[in-house]
């Protein structure tokens, strides 16, 4: 299971999925939705991947 927290100190949106991929576009959804970030590049996707994502092996 891989977890995203949003970072941003007014943003408690938190998003869950089995599959890094499907994660990682709901986090680019969000940023566009919800911060105004119109592209979500791979340096960005990568960042928030390794400072906001929590994964945990499925049991």
């Amino acid at each position: 299971m891989h977890e995203f927290t949003c970072g941003h100190q007014e943003c408690s949106s938190q998003f869950t999925s089995h599959d890094k991929d499907n994660l990682m576009q709901q986090v680019a959804d969000h940023l566009k939705d919800a911060h105004n970030v119109q592209t979500a590049t791979q340096t960005l996707l990568g960042y928030l991947e390794a400072t906001c994502v929590k994964s945990t092996s499925d049991r």
